[in-house]
């Protein structure tokens, strides 16, 4: 009981956080499990091509959905307290109308470009109808960490993390035919039934009252942020396109690996991310950035130390995922772990460029940074492999956190807010070790020292980790 107490004492933003964290948790974990389970279900070709699929339906939910449920819904959070669920439904419909109109012109042009696409129809059509449903899941579960309401939340992300997968590998092993579609129809079809719930939870709440009046300056703010996305989208996504067509499938599949070990090294500031919005937004409100400061930079240090233990495990976690045929994928790891580092500390920055309604500068930042990417991907690739983009990538993200930090010094009118030699040495460290790493995979003792020396460090600081998640207290 006394346990139960402390923990009920706890500010709600820690509380959920903590709870976000656990969430994300499960859902790598789960990941982790079935991983390996489809890789070995799946050929090469057949794992390379649900992940094409899934790169462009990230490609097509750019234009399809409009980004809302990004910054533009945390400011309708902030300007509208008292009419949030009619700002939330206002913004589906007005989601939904570019939906249906992106669709109906790609598949006006379908004939002329299906053969670029390389997917079928009915994968389109899938998309289109996922398109439609998911703003409502995204709203309402932004709504959530907004407001710091994290039991609901919790229980979803954790019962479409077990989900997802078990419908689909109930699909892959119930199959005699292409295995690639069984996955693709029971993920997705999986999200379709959740999303379903929402939307009519948000038209119930929202009380059908849908406003026009919400529809300018939501759409405005974010039609700049397009380029952004679309670059974001380049930098996170295009690398596994250009492999496939400039490679092989297969190699498509192994670059996907490397992502998806790559992913675990963001669950903390994941989490972390959850209260860190609203809190820079209120300090913002108060001109009071040092408490900001405070926060962001042991949790820089706390997803530094992970992008490192997860660089020297990377061995260990691509044998589990996978068979011997990935083996390959280990050396792309380390360089997409250290700009996981770097997205991580461009997203300190953004929260400012985001709270003046100042997007334009993060659209400069990715723009320039995914140019930068292609350029470098067309160049070395055809090269030196799939492994190459993991390096364009990493300096690609580099470049950006650099451009979104002086973007953050511009609307800030020339504060710095964080200790930028601070954050400097934290990324000299993570960029050295993903540099070195390769050279020391084959010393298991090396690595698992570097990782005892790590957790040591991270013990040593625990108390003043724990001071600093206590500080993003409830508002």
């Amino acid at each position: 009981m006394k346990a139960l107490n402390r923990i009920r004492s706890l500010p709600q933003g820690v509380k959920s956080s903590t709870a976000l964290f656990i969430a994300r948790v499960v859902s790598m974990g789960i990941s982790y499990i079935t991983v390996p389970l489809f890789t070995r279900l799946l050929t090469s070709d057949e794992y390379g091509q649900v992940n094409v699929f899934l790169s462009w339906a990230s490609l097509l939910g750019i234009i399809a959905m409009f980004g809302f449920a990004g910054a533009v819904f945390n400011n309708g959070m902030v300007d509208y307290p008292d009419k949030r669920d009619e700002f939330s439904l206002s913004i589906l419909a007005l989601s939904n109308i570019i939906t249906v109109s992106s669709f109906a012109v790609l598949f006006a042009l379908y004939p002329f470009v299906k053969d670029w696409i390389g997917l079928d129809w009915r994968f389109l059509l899938l998309m289109g109808i996922v398109f439609l449903l998911e703003p409502a899941y995204s709203f309402w579960a932004a709504r959530q960490r907004y407001e710091l309401k994290y039991k609901a939340l919790f229980a979803t992300s954790v019962l479409s993390t077990v989900l997802q997968p078990v419908v689909s590998l109930i699909c892959v092993i119930s199959t005699t035919g292409n295995r690639a579609n069984a996955r693709i129809y029971g993920m997705e079809c999986t999200f379709i039934v959740i999303y379903i719930f929402f939307y009519l939870l948000l038209i119930i709440k929202g009380k059908r009252k849908v406003k026009t009046k919400y529809w300018k300056e939501t759409f405005l703010f974010n039609l700049p942020l397009l380029p952004h996305f679309f670059s974001y989208y380049i930098l996170g996504s295009s690398d596994r396109l250009m492999i496939s067509r400039m490679v092989s499938d297969s190699a498509t599949a192994y670059y996907s690996i490397a992502n998806s070990v790559s992913s675990v090294a963001s669950i903390v500031w994941s989490a972390v991310q959850a209260s860190m919005i609203p809190f820079t937004y209120e300090h913002c409100k108060k001109k009071d950035y040092k408490p900001i400061a405070k926060v962001t930079h042991p949790m820089l240090a706390v997803v530094a130390a992970f992008c490192i233990v997860v660089i020297m495990l990377a061995p260990e976690v691509v044998a589990i995922l996978a068979t011997a045929e990935y083996k390959e994928a280990i050396y792309a790891i380390p360089p997409i772990v250290a700009g996981v580092f770097f997205q991580t500390q461009r997203s300190a920055y953004v929260n400012f460029v985001f709270y003046y309604k100042k997007p334009k500068y993060t659209t400069i930042a990715s723009m320039t940074a995914a140019v930068v990417n292609l350029i470098l991907n067309f160049i070395f690739i055809p090269i030196f492999g799939f492994i190459a983009a993991g390096y364009t990538t990493l300096f690609s993200y580099f470049l950006q956190s650099i451009i979104d930090y002086f973007a953050m010094r511009k609307v800030m009118n020339g504060e710095t807010v964080y200790n930028m030699k601070y954050i400097g040495a934290l990324s000299l460290g993570v960029v050295i070790v993903a540099l070195c790493s390769n050279l020391i995979y084959g010393y298991a003792m090396v690595r698992y020292a570097i990782i005892a020396v790590t957790v040591v460090i991270a013990f040593l600081f625990r108390n003043k980790i724990i001071k600093t998640v206590k500080q993003m207290k409830n508002r």
